[in-house]
């Protein structure tokens, strides 16, 4: 993962009168998680430090969630490559989250198929299909493997690698969010490369439109407040080999891209759940997705081939 840089800091100066206070909005647009991140917000007061504070939460979750480099010992990288680790405060909440929501998913997010994912995110530069041997021997050395956390320490057991990244981003635009709620921020708006995007609220609420991954356009719009929208598609990461799609979205039980769908969004009150649920989803086959979707009360958009399959939403959904 890239280490953060700043691309672009815009202060805004929009004085709206508020009673006896007077309003800011603070926007920054920024580079973490290997995404461009922008954040918009309202503040009456210390909107400023607010904004250094947000930048530094995903800062923080991008140090340690990293699998390319290593950072004071204690990155993911750093547990791979030495299989045990000191379990810092701002590692330690993020793996155990993952290994719940392994657990709640029966499996369809696993965080130990890092070496595959290796594997295809190479495949696809190199528009290549990995052989089915070498994925058979991938899968029983993940299925054969775990994490073990005692006290500070975190190691794992097996010759599996972590891979954090079906849910840093979405831990940390969570983290971002029960920030604005402790400081009274209430108007927000934070999207995080499209795959994550976080809305306050607001009288006239947040159009969110739901893009068409390989198109230039939308599915259609839906009217939120206080909103978390998690998006998996494999738009970005992705090629066609031998007339097949493969993408870095991968099935823990083929260790294999996933194809059932062109993408999965679920709409919640929390970005990580958004961020994980929706990996697990594109991996499930559509009536285990209904099922499970039925079973959590989330909200989901499913599409392919440029239509939408499947919709559970609250409220009026603006088809396009």
């Amino acid at each position: 993962m890239k280490k953060i840089n700043i691309i672009m800091l815009i202060l805004s100066l929009a004085f709206v009168l508020a009673g006896c206070s007077l309003s800011v909005t603070y926007n920054a647009t920024i580079i973490s998680l290997d995404t461009q991140i922008d954040i918009s917000f309202k503040s009456s007061k210390g909107g400023k430090k607010a904004l250094d504070d947000v930048k530094n939460i995903f800062k923080d979750v991008d140090k340690y969630s990293d699998n390319y480099n290593s950072h004071d010992g204690q990155s993911i990288k750093d547990l791979n490559d030495h299989r045990e680790i000191e379990l810092n405060d701002s590692l330690k909440p993020i793996v155990e989250v993952a290994l719940e929501v392994m657990n709640d998913t029966n499996g369809y997010y696993n965080p130990l198929i890092g070496r595959l994912s290796k594997l295809w995110k190479n495949a696809i530069k190199n528009k290549q299909i990995v052989e089915q041997s070498i994925i058979d021997a991938e899968l029983d050395i993940m299925n054969n493997s775990s994490i073990i956390i005692e006290g500070k320490t975190i190691r794992i057991e097996g010759d599996a690698d972590l891979d954090l990244g079906g849910i840093a981003k979405g831990y940390a635009t969570e983290k971002v969010h029960q920030y604005f709620v402790d400081n009274n921020i209430t108007e927000y708006l934070v999207n995080a490369g499209e795959s994550n995007v976080l809305v306050g609220t607001r009288k006239k609420g947040y159009r969110v439109g739901f893009s068409k991954p390989f198109e230039d356009s939308v599915y259609g719009i839906m009217n939120l407040n206080d909103k978390s929208i998690g998006t998996s598609s494999p738009k970005y990461q992705s090629c066609v080999v031998n007339n097949e799609l493969i993408h870095h979205l991968l099935s823990p039980s083929t260790g294999k891209p996933a194809n059932y769908y062109e993408s999965v969004n679920v709409i919640c009150d929390d970005s990580m759940i958004a961020d994980a649920y929706s990996t697990a989803l594109f991996a499930m086959d559509l009536d285990t997705l209904k099922e499970f979707v039925d079973s959590k009360g989330i909200q989901v958009i499913v599409c392919k081939n440029s239509e939408i399959i499947y919709k559970k939403v609250d409220g009026e959904f603006e088809e396009i």
